[in-house]
């Protein structure tokens, strides 16, 4: 992966809900927004089974993450392809550090569930609530609560797709999933969609950056029957509708 076209050809073959989303943002934070998205995607294949769990269990995991983080606290070289450029977008200030380093500890904690819902809740207001929060900070999006409110979003969007995938998640093993049933699992997407319409105002700069808030929505109301498909063209042109809606309307913050 060299060069941000192809980090985007990646990012959708890899995350294709989120870069459908992003690929309604505006550059050139859309270039920063996808490298974003690449590392996301790297942290998390830490934790498949595959890599990790049928190893040595969760300590591959736990390096894999560590060296991570060892790089963005300048105490390793940047040998991954994506570090050099993640370094670089965090330094002249496109996100920040601490939002990128909460998304390590979102991973971390999925290794070390204590299996609670106010712990899980927490987990995913930084994971993929930090990866919103993230796209935001690219945006030059600055106000608390309105970052807040893409936390939301983020998480809501998890739940979202957990929900979705809920039947073959629960057999695959080595994430760690709402402690609850899938019910619970609905309404605390819900709980979190909810915040996030209240903190993000419509036709905002901040709406462009909520487009997974379209999918949250739709994998809320519905049962965890799509496990293993691929989005339908329904979920699609839902997003591309409002994405479209969002480049005709104003960069209100």
């Amino acid at each position: 992966m060299q060069g941000v076209q192809t980090f985007e050809k990646y990012v959708f073959k890899a995350d294709p809900d989120r870069a459908l989303c992003a690929s309604f943002l505006p550059e050139p934070a859309r270039q920063n927004i996808f490298l974003l998205l690449a590392f996301h995607d790297e942290i998390t294949r830490a934790l498949v089974p595959g890599r990790s769990a049928t190893i040595a269990g969760p300590m591959a995991a736990y390096v894999r993450l560590q060296w991570w983080r060892d790089v963005l606290e300048g105490a390793r070289p940047p040998e991954h392809e994506l570090a050099p450029l993640l370094l670089s977008a965090l330094q002249a200030k496109k996100f920040r550090t601490e939002t990128v380093t909460d998304l390590l500890e979102a991973r971390e904690s999925e290794l070390s569930a204590e299996g609670d819902p106010s712990s899980w809740a927490a987990m995913m207001l930084k994971g993929s609530g930090g990866l919103q929060r993230a796209v935001g900070e690219a945006l030059g999006i600055t106000d608390a609560e309105t970052l807040d409110g893409l936390a939301a979003c983020g998480a809501a969007y998890g739940a979202g797709a957990m929900l979705r995938h809920w039947p073959v998640l629960q057999k695959a093993g080595g994430r760690y999933l709402f402690p609850g049933e899938a019910d619970g699992l609905r309404q605390a997407g819900l709980v979190f969609l909810a915040e996030a319409e209240q903190k993000i105002a419509r036709g905002s700069l901040a709406a462009k950056a909520a487009l997974p808030a379209v999918l949250a929505r739709r994998d809320l109301q519905r049962d965890s029957n799509q496990a293993g498909r691929p989005r339908g063209l329904g979920d699609k042109c839902a997003v591309i509708a409002a994405g479209l809606k969002t480049r005709w309307s104003g960069n209100k913050t």
